[in-house]
């Protein structure tokens, strides 16, 4: 097979064929009802090692034009009849593995992305290291906030990544320390 798109950065199994990197763009959109950014499309094919960036970009501008993914009232995007029908006929033909990784990055950048808008981190340097004050809110109703020391810049980002991984988790674990005595 000849490919036709720039590799750097795509692993072993990772797209390197405009026309798969367009094809599992319909994909990804016809997977998801609310509306995805570029950036954030070409971010994550890239972060996990899918396609490279710039393809991926230079592939859903394409798609843009060609009115397959159309841009929504809030400046994301969303897939066209178009499109879905592209994402319905083709996307049999990109490997499952790809598939299946490609829709997990994106369930996992959309419940980051809740769970920093539902939830609070700051990060302050203090002395040789950094105070992480994590809360978790309910609405504007701070429910928990816990001030926590770390030695560097790495291990204060390291709290922060976690705790926006799921801060339900953290609180119900306190409580259930706390309140069930175990």
């Amino acid at each position: 097979m000849k490919f036709n798109a720039f590799s750097a950065g795509v692993l072993p199994g990772g797209l390197r064929d405009t026309q798969e990197i367009k094809i599992l763009i319909c994909y990804i959109f016809s997977n998801f009802s609310q509306p995805l950014s570029k950036s954030a499309v070409a971010g994550i094919l890239q972060s996990c090692g899918l396609a490279n960036y710039f393809e991926t970009s230079q592939a859903f501008e394409e798609m843009v034009s060609a009115h397959n993914i159309l841009k929504s009232e809030d400046g994301g995007y969303t897939i066209s009849k178009t499109g879905k029908m592209i994402s319905d006929e083709l996307s049999r033909s990109l490997p499952l593995t790809v598939r299946e990784k490609a829709i997990k990055a994106v369930e996992e950048d959309l419940a980051r992305k809740k769970s920093e808008e539902e939830n609070k981190v700051i990060m302050r340097k203090i002395g040789n290291g950094y105070e992480v004050i994590c809360s978790v809110l309910d609405g504007k109703f701070e429910m928990m906030k816990l001030k926590l020391y770390a030695p560097d810049i790495i291990a204060a980002s390291t709290i922060k990544d976690n705790f926006y991984k799921n801060p339900g988790d953290i609180y119900c674990d306190i409580i259930s320390k706390l309140v069930g005595g175990k």
